[in-house]
């Protein structure tokens, strides 16, 4: 056992693991995680995750987790500080997800890398923030079905994503954007989406 590691209580050693996991991630993409990985700079040996998490999987979703809990927490304050119109509503939350997004290098593609997995907190969480999305389409087009509302939210989702990879991607590096300056970018494209649905 290393230093480090007996420095660590516990628990701080699994919410430890969680952090540099969100870190690594954000340096490498989901593609260059692993448990490895996370060991190393968390300064612990190589078999010490797996004290609290069996395999990959298991250590990806608790972080997956913490990552959908912080997500939808940036979401909802988005909504509150928004005001009380539904489009305005909305779209603040495409300029909160691309922001939490940028700065841990993933989003959407955590849903599907976990899609299959038996972690119900992680699919109770993905609900929720999807729940919410939901509703806040649902108060933009009170009328529509529930198949409008669906193909309106995947619009929301895939314009929220597709700023947040330009700009992991470099896309607006030469425009010299700032994080913020993109977010601002989604939070108008969808709201110009949102007027153009409603007024179908």
């Amino acid at each position: 056992m290393s230093t480090n590691e007996r420095a660590y209580h516990h628990g701080d050693l699994k919410d430890t693991l969680i952090r540099t996991s969100l870190k690594v991630i954000s340096e490498t993409g989901l593609n260059g995680f692993s448990v490895a990985k996370v060991a190393k700079q968390a300064g612990v040996s190589s078999g010490a995750p797996y004290r609290h998490f069996p395999d990959r999987e298991s250590l990806l979703a608790a972080t997956g987790i913490v990552f959908l809990k912080e997500l939808t927490a940036r979401i909802r304050a988005a909504i509150h500080a928004a005001g009380d119109d539904p489009i305005d509503r909305l779209a603040s939350t495409a300029g909160a997800y691309v922001k939490y997004a940028i700065d841990h290098n993933v989003g959407f593609e955590l849903f599907t890398a976990m899609r299959d997995a038996q972690y119900p907190e992680f699919h109770e969480r993905s609900r929720e923030m999807i729940g919410l999305l939901f509703s806040l389409v649902q108060e933009t087009e009170p009328h529509a079905s529930w198949s409008m509302i669906v193909k309106s939210m995947e619009a929301h989702l895939a314009m929220s994503q597709g700023f947040a990879d330009m700009y992991n991607q470099g896309f607006f590096a030469q425009m010299k954007l700032t994080q913020e300056e993109v977010a601002e970018r989604a939070t108008a494209a969808t709201r110009y989406l949102i007027k153009g649905r409603t007024m179908q």
